[in-house]
């Protein structure tokens, strides 16, 4: 049958594991911070780590909202976030997707992780998906270890493991969705989508090796 949205079953292996990736990541993040914030020590910053904080739920929240609407919305319907984007070949140019079976304006890419198509009406939160999960996990590793760095002195040698075992969780995630943000950055800067981006990297050796033919 053909895919409407991304929690129509099959589910990926890769959706799962972002779902549970994320939820234990930001769990286990408010754990710390909440434990840390709620106990009175003398060499802890609390007031720095509840600033810091503040920014790491206003992420949380963007990318939650932006991940529902990937989730629940029909790449082929239109969207208010089909108008943001201009009139141009890359964003009206139609491709038939097998997976929706159907032809979706802009498509992009089929992501796995999201379990749909990314096309001209989602990719607006799609962007700002990974923009939110880059701040937002920039913010994780920082605030983890500062919270290392400031309060060594006052925190018990397990719990220290605890709290770098969080941070470096959150790292992991941090360099998925830095690479992510920065490889469709760099596609914008292009003007290009991800599969004519393909396209011409699969190009590039053919042309290569006719060049080389023809200086011989």
């Amino acid at each position: 049958m053909a895919r409407t949205r991304g929690f129509d079953r099959p589910l990926t292996t890769n959706q799962l594991a972002s779902w549970i990736g994320n939820a234990l990541a930001t769990a286990w993040f408010y754990g710390v911070v909440a434990w840390v914030l709620l106990r009175d020590r003398r060499h802890c910053n609390e007031r720095v780590v509840a600033i810091m904080v503040i920014p790491h739920v206003l992420c949380v929240l963007v990318g939650l909202c932006c991940w529902l609407f990937m989730e629940t919305h029909n790449p082929t319907k239109a969207s208010c976030f089909g108008s943001c984007l201009g009139d141009t070949p890359r964003w009206t140019k139609k491709r038939y997707c097998r997976e929706h079976k159907a032809s979706i304006e802009g498509l992009d890419h089929f992501c796995t992780w999201l379990n749909v198509s990314v096309g001209r009406q989602n990719y607006v939160p799609f962007y700002l998906l990974s923009m939110a999960g880059t701040v937002q996990y920039a913010l994780h590793t920082a605030i983890c270890v500062f919270i290392i760095v400031s309060c060594r002195r006052a925190i018990a040698l397990g719990t220290l493991v605890v709290i770098g075992a969080c941070g470096l969780l959150g790292f992991g995630i941090l360099l998925a969705y830095a690479a992510l943000f920065g490889f469709h950055t760099y596609l914008a800067f292009l003007g290009i989508g991800t599969y004519d981006w393909i396209i011409d990297q699969r190009k590039a050796p053919a042309t290569e090796m006719t060049g080389r033919v023809g200086d011989g």
